[in-house]
C-alpha cells in the first residue's frame, strides 16, 4: 500500500513531461508512492513517450479529450494511497512541498484538502488562495471595475484554513474525497477546484493553505493552442461555478454583466483609437466579437452549463 498517490493529466504537453516526472520522482524520493498519469488524447507525442516511461506508472489513455476534471476523477478512482496529489503536467515541486502536505494532513484529522503557494518561472507569485466569489465580485471582473483598485484581501502567512486553493498542485486525504466526491466533471475546465472546495467545507472537511512552500506552474499549457475556446470555457465555467454557489438567478445576473462588460469594451475601441491616434487591437477586437457571440449563446439558467 502506497503513502502517497500522485494523479497527472496530460495533454499536449511532451516537452514538459519529463522535467515534470523527474522533479516529482525526486521531491517523493523515500516515500512508497504510485504515479497515475492519465492522457487526455494528446495529439503531439505524449503518449509514446508516457508509453516508453510507464515502467512505474500507471497509465490511462483516453481516446478523447474528457476534460480536466473528468480525467482527474479517473485517477483518483484507482488512486490507493491515503493521500493523493493532484498534480498540472506543467508544474513542478520539491521534497519539502510534498513532506510538509502530508504532515500537515497526518497532523490535522479535519483538513481534507491542502494547497500551496504557487509560482511563476521566475519565481514571482502566480496564485495563492482565495475566498468564495461572491455576485458582486463576479460584475466587478466582468465589466472591469476590478482594475479600479486592489483587492483587500491578503493571504495568510502562515499554515491556516481558507475557502479554496490553486488547482495545480492539491493534495486530498482520499477518505475525504470518498466523501465529498470528485471534481464536478461539468466543468470542462477552470473553476472545478473552486467547486471542489466548497463542497470539501459543506460536507465538514477543512480546506488549508500552506504559503512556506511552493510549486511551480508554467500556466495555461495545455490550453495555448486556442485561445478562444480557453476564453469560452472560462467564461462558461464561471457562470456554471456561479449558478453552484448561488442559483440560477444570479447566474443570469452575471452573464448580463459578461456581456455588458464584453460590448462596453469593444464600443470604446473606437474613441481609444482617436485619442491615441492609432490602430487599437483589431485582432483582440475579432476574438471578443466571437467570445461575446458565443456567450449570448449559452443558457446561464441551464443545469449542465459548465459541461
Amino acid at each position: 500500500m502506497p503513502d502517497l498517490s500522485v494523479v497527472i493529466v496530460s495533454y499536449n504537453t511532451r516537452d514538459l513531461l519529463p522535467r515534470c516526472l523527474a522533479e516529482l520522482r525526486e521531491a517523493v524520493a523515500g516515500i512508497e508512492h504510485e504515479l497515475i498519469v492519465v492522457d487526455n488524447a494528446s495529439t503531439d507525442s505524449s503518449r509514446a513517450y508516457l508509453r516508453h516511461e510507464a515502467g512505474d506508472i500507471r497509465l490511462i489513455l483516453n481516446e478523447r479529450n474528457l476534460g480536466f476534471a473528468t480525467a482527474n476523477n479517473q485517477g483518483l478512482r484507482i488512486a490507493e494511497a491515503p493521500i493523493i496529489l493532484l498534480l498540472n503536467s506543467d508544474a513542478y515541486i520539491t521534497a519539502e512541498t510534498v513532506r510538509s502536505a502530508m504532515r500537515t494532513i497526518h497532523c490535522n484529522p479535519y483538513v481534507g484538502l491542502v494547497g500551496v503557494r504557487i509560482l511563476n518561472p521566475d519565481g514571482t507569485v502566480q496564485a495563492e488562495s482565495g475566498i468564495f466569489p461572491t455576485l458582486w465580485n463576479d460584475i466587478r471582473v466582468s465589466v472591469g471595475l476590478d482594475q479600479l483598485g486592489r483587492s483587500s484581501g491578503q493571504a495568510p502567512t502562515i499554515a491556516w484554513p481558507v475557502d479554496w486553493v490553486h488547482g495545480a498542485c492539491m493534495f486530498a486525504r482520499r477518505v475525504a474525497v470518498q466523501a465529498v466526491g470528485g471534481l464536478d466533471e461539468r466543468y470542462f475546465m477552470y473553476s472545478e477546484e473552486i467547486d471542489w472546495c466548497h463542497r470539501f467545507w459543506k460536507t465538514g472537511w477543512q480546506v488549508w493553505y500552506l504559503p512556506e512552500v511552493t510549486a511551480i506552474h508554467l500556466g495555461g499549457a495545455s490550453s495555448q493552442s486556442n485561445d478562444l475556446s480557453r476564453r469560452v470555457a472560462l467564461y462558461r465555467s464561471r457562470l456554471g461555478l456561479r449558478r453552484h454557489l448561488a442559483g440560477p438567478h444570479s447566474s443570469m445576473l452575471l452573464w448580463f454583466a459578461m456581456i455588458a462588460g464584453l460590448a462596453g469594451r469593444l464600443a470604446v475601441r473606437p474613441a481609444l483609437q482617436v485619442i491615441t491616434r492609432r490602430k487599437v487591437g483589431y485582432q483582440s477586437a475579432g476574438a471578443d466579437w466571437q467570445l461575446l457571440l458565443a456567450i449570448a449563446r449559452m443558457d446561464p439558467l441551464a443545469r449542465k452549463l459548465a459541461s
